[in-house]
């Protein structure tokens, strides 16, 4: 591999819980949504509400005034379009699949690294504004390429840790490009698949 090249795994910390529903209205408002879908969504957001049970315990029910419901089709839509500004005035490649983010850039010169520092504190602005978290002792920056420096970034005030490979999007990719680790991961899988099958049905293999 050539140039060398950084790429952040941005981590929200309770990404569908966070949505704030009233940013969320405004910003369907931006996009031009018809203002009856606009209420539609604001009504099956808002009607909703949540106690703590612990020991037998029950606080009282209190609304839930942000979150995005996930296992339904349109939790996912709502949260791609919340997070749909997240790179406006990025320089750097940024990659967004619901709450998997990640952000890139050659970095082989100080205005490359700073390019990316930059697109970083701009996620920490965004974060500000839209009253999200990340979890920063899950985001993760994968150095690529044999003259990679290795620099250490910033969230915020956090340093963040680099890592030797990273899951993306069910794949894991390491510092090399190889496919050593997701080999030996399906094998893993397919190992424990063919045990768990001898067990139900009454081999042993």
């Amino acid at each position: 591999m050539g140039k060398g090249v950084d790429v952040i795994y941005l981590d929200f910390s309770k990404a569908f819980d966070m949505v704030s529903h009233s940013i969320l209205a405004s910003k369907l408002k931006k996009y031009g949504l018809d203002e009856w879908i606009i209420k539609w969504i604001e009504i099956w957001l808002d009607c909703r509400a949540q106690r703590v049970v612990i020991n037998g315990s029950m606080s009282s029910w209190q609304p839930v005034s942000s979150r995005v419901p996930q296992g339904l089709v349109l939790g996912p839509v709502l949260f791609n379009i919340f997070i749909n500004d997240l790179d406006d005035g990025m320089d750097c490649t940024l990659s967004k699949f619901v709450e998997d983010t990640k952000l890139g850039g050659e970095v082989e010169t100080l205005e490359g690294r700073d390019r990316v520092q930059s697109d970083l504190d701009k996620w920490e602005d965004w974060a500000k504004r839209n009253l999200m978290r990340f979890n920063k002792d899950k985001c993760r920056v994968l150095h690529l390429g044999r003259t990679n420096p290795m620099h250490r970034y910033r969230l915020g005030t956090d340093c963040l840790s680099g890592s030797s490979a990273k899951k993306d999007l069910g794949i894991t990719v390491d510092e090399k490009l190889h496919m050593s680790q997701q080999c030996a991961l399906v094998l893993e899988m397919a190992h424990l698949d063919y045990h768990a099958h001898c067990r139900e049905n009454g081999h042993f293999g």
